[in-house]
């Protein structure tokens, strides 16, 4: 992204890295090993897309979603932009660049997890939870609640 708003340039590519490296760290692992046999991926994979219609649309009013990320970016990273001006336009249309970024980062790390979720290995050695959360002395109740999650 190189342009003549350098300042926003960089902040957005600060603000990338942080919200993946967000994303990435959370403990998502359990979560993953018990939603990645339900969860499909066309979900994320059509917003993503969404996104990148709208952003080839080139509509300035359909990027007003991002208006409060705008606010944060612009706290955040002390930003001299204005509201309704050109470099605030060229700070919507980034966010909506980045977050097309993020989605497809976190989407990769997600399909990461689910097949390490369904490795043997890994299942092997979960093995002791598994049986443990399936077979727990709590009751039937127990069981009927894993069962909806997986």
């Amino acid at each position: 992204m190189k342009s003549r708003f350098a300042d926003i340039d960089n902040a957005i590519k600060a603000y990338i890295a942080d919200e993946i490296s967000m994303e990435k760290n959370k403990e998502l692992e359990e979560l993953v090993f018990f939603s990645s046999y339900t969860i499909k991926f066309d979900v994320f994979k059509k917003a993503t897309q969404k996104l990148k219609k709208i952003l080839r649309q080139k509509l300035p009013y359909e990027w007003h979603v991002w208006k409060v990320d705008a606010a944060r970016v612009i706290e955040k990273y002390h930003l001299d932009v204005s509201y309704e001006s050109e470099r605030y336009t060229y700070l919507l249309q980034a966010l909506l660049k980045a977050q097309i970024k993020i989605n497809e980062a976190v989407m990769g790390h997600f399909i990461g997890l689910c097949k390490k979720a369904h490795s043997f290995e890994y299942i092997e050695s979960r093995a002791e939870q598994i049986y443990k959360l399936l077979f727990d002395d709590m009751g039937k109740e127990n069981v009927c609640k894993t069962s909806s999650l997986l």
